[in-house]
């Protein structure tokens, strides 16, 4: 009987575990997030050329985790995960009346991007999670 018990508990840790595994992916950046749209919050990654700062309005970092779906991949959940972080970086930059966010950055827990060709993401069988941080600045206009 304790024997049965004792394995019963063992699965149960082992599922447990089984699904918290998360894995640190590096994955391509969308391709609609390197593409500057005019109308928008420009988005400069790493150490991308940008016109000259006029006004800098200090360094955000807005954390989204997305719960995974099951017909979802977990690149598809890091997917979302970016663009809902980025969505509301941007909305941050707007209410400071900011055009530009500039040395953006994308990081799971210790592990940090400054690609503009790739970002990180932490994914597991639960959902996805990262964090995207920038300056918010105003760039000089033509």
């Amino acid at each position: 009987m304790k024997t049965k018990i004792t394995l019963g508990l063992i699965a149960a840790v082992l599922l447990t575990q089984a699904g918290c595994t998360t894995k640190i992916r590096s994955l391509p950046l969308p391709s609609a997030l390197q593409t500057q749209n005019a109308q928008d919050v420009a988005l400069y990654f790493g150490d991308d050329a940008h016109a000259p700062v006029k006004q800098t309005f200090g360094n955000k970092e807005f954390a989204v985790r997305v719960n995974r779906q099951p017909e979802k991949s977990p690149e598809a959940t890091c997917n979302i995960a970016l663009t809902k972080a980025i969505q509301e970086l941007r909305d941050y930059a707007r209410t400071q009346h900011a055009n530009a966010v500039i040395n953006v950055k994308t990081r799971f827990q210790h592990n940090e991007s400054t690609s503009p060709a790739e970002f990180t993401c932490g994914a597991s069988l639960n959902g996805s999670t990262l964090a995207v941080r920038g300056d918010v600045v105003m760039l000089e206009t033509n």
